[in-house]
């Protein structure tokens, strides 16, 4: 007790695995509980409680200890922590510059580092510079680390935690893989199908169906990941298929240095090109053959076509068709016989997902559709030219466009009252904290929540706006000259553009409902969608 303050003391004690085998006694565990033991004793401090994190950085804040100690302090068990020196508590000066200056301050913790002299209660104008100190040490070590790791990549040395799916570590030698038996199996498997024509989507669904478990169930990685679908097995993606089907290391080749860390205190990593990674050539055995591997290669690249090519900008529909069920895209799908080649629509969810998506495939003969969306749009516009009243069309679309004015006004009030009402939550709650009524733990986990629906309202509110702006832009200028141009354009066109339709058609969604299917088609311009009603009636 110093004054009328009682203090519950806490030692904390951190050795990283850079400090070990330095020769440095004073920085071991039990060098530091007698240093902080000795000075409390002396300086009539109680230590309650201790936390020990042997083997980890100082740049890393995800210490088990670290964490421990950090909740104790909320949960006001702990109101004074003593280290050795600023070191212990970390060296990234960022970081524990905001543990020091910011989160022991607002929960009113005294700390100590009884080496650099430290103590909160009177502070230090060189505090800026100590940190300074230790965190170009960390800097320093992260570039030692990296270059170390780089050699070792470069000699051909599995450097990581979890080799690529189908390999596992050797026993007698982690830095070396050893082909997986089972996984291995299903990598052949994935190979197999590529080879027999099978797009990434198609291998994903059989895959899943089957029930063989993602790389990273198989796996069993203890990262707190729960998969629950598929009955625990998880849903096969086609760019973890790829990633497979595009993996030198299942020829043999050790491939690393794939991506990198930002910088030396932050997690995020960026993708390298390809001409930045370290490849060393057989290295291990391989699960494909070269030769096979080759093939699946020229495969990927003749389907991974320039964009004039594919298929997406092939098709007049293409990039306009919804599924009705899911209300996600539907792609074009093949389906070959011998003499002929049917398309068909396809719900792309669907595709990745299988019968786990809940939805259907969502087929529909598209030479079909098509056929009749291009007569519908010549019929329509045909109407539009030659037999309607253009001066009750004008009057008609007038008072839509109000109307639909009107609706999407209203849903922006509506939006903007959810929104007010989130922020003064969010002020609410930090006030509350501010006067001691909720712990700094219930604060961050209601104000994530709120700050989360703050997000997403605003959001859907900027759509509405847009809405609502290209609305009236519309309706200002009337478009009718715009629609006109347009659409005597398509009719007098013996084959009408995909650009075009597009400039015509919002969406075209169809519903699956088994047995049967109905498409409905979304016009662009309000005169168009009212003449369409009016003739459809």
């Amino acid at each position: 007790m110093i004054g009328n303050q009682i203090y519950k003391c806490a030692d904390y004690l951190r050795l990283s695995k850079d400090d070990i085998g330095k020769n440095d006694e004073s920085s071991s565990i039990s060098s530091q509980r007698m240093i902080i033991s000795s000075f409390a004793k002396h300086n009539g401090l109680k230590l309650i409680k201790e936390y020990v994190d042997d083997g980890y950085s100082g740049g890393n804040f995800e210490r088990p200890a670290f964490v421990e100690m950090i909740q104790d302090i909320e949960n006001g068990l702990i109101n004074c922590v003593i280290t050795k020196d600023l070191s212990r508590l970390g060296r990234e000066m960022y970081g524990t510059g905001k543990y020091i200056e910011e989160f022991f301050l607002e929960h009113n913790v005294r700390y100590i580092a009884i080496n650099d002299s430290y103590d909160s209660l009177i502070g230090d104008s060189m505090l800026g510079l100590r940190l300074g100190v230790n965190d170009l040490y960390l800097r320093d070590v992260s570039k030692k680390v990296k270059s170390s790791f780089r050699v070792r990549q470069e000699k051909g040395d599995y450097i990581g935690s979890f080799p690529c799916y189908g390999y596992m570590k050797d026993p007698s030698n982690h830095h070396k893989l050893i082909i997986d038996p089972e996984a291995s199996e299903i990598v052949k498997l994935i190979f197999s199908l590529a080879l027999d024509g099978d797009g990434v989507c198609v291998i994903a669904r059989k895959l899943t169906e089957k029930q063989i478990p993602i790389p990273i169930v198989y796996k069993k990685e203890p990262r707190g990941l729960k998969v629950t679908e598929n009955n625990g097995n998880g849903i096969w993606k086609h760019s973890t298929l790829r990633n497979i089907l595009t993996n030198e290391m299942y020829i043999g080749n050790m491939v690393q240095h794939t991506n990198e860390k930002i910088s030396y205190n932050n997690k995020k990593c960026r993708k390298l090109k390809k001409e930045e990674y370290i490849v060393v050539k057989n290295t291990h055995d391989p699960i494909i053959s070269k030769e096979d591997f080759d093939k699946v290669q020229e495969i990927i690249k003749k389907r991974r076509t320039t964009p004039k090519e594919r298929d997406f900008d092939k098709y007049l529909l293409s990039g306009l068709l919804i599924c009705g069920n899911c209300g996600r895209s539907l792609g074009i799908t093949h389906k070959r016989n011998v003499q002929t080649q049917t398309k068909y629509t396809s719900c792309n969810y669907y595709n990745r997902k299988g019968k786990a998506s809940g939805c259907t495939p969502n087929r529909l003969n598209y030479d079909l559709l098509e056929r009749d969306v291009i007569n519908y749009l010549k019929e329509i516009g045909e109407e539009f030219i030659k037999h309607y009243d253009i001066r009750n069309l004008v009057e008609d679309s007038v008072y839509i466009y109000n109307k639909d004015l009107l609706e999407l006004k209203n849903n922006i009030d509506a939006v903007q009252i959810k929104i007010d009402k989130e922020t003064n939550a969010i002020s609410n709650l930090y006030n509350d904290k501010l006067e001691g009524h909720i712990s700094l733990e219930i604060f961050k986990k209601l104000s994530k929540e709120h700050e989360d629906k703050f997000q997403a309202l605003n959001k859907e509110k900027e759509k509405l706006e847009s809405k609502y702006n290209d609305l009236s832009n519309e309706r200002a200028e009337m478009n009718f000259t715009r629609c006109r141009d347009l659409v005597e354009k398509y009719v007098s066109m013996k084959e009408p553009s995909r650009t075009l339709i597009k400039r015509l058609i919002d969406s075209i969604v169809i519903y699956d409902y088994g047995d049967k299917k109905e498409v409905k088609i979304n016009l662009k311009f309000k005169m168009l969608s009212y003449l369409a009603s009016t003739i459809t009636n």
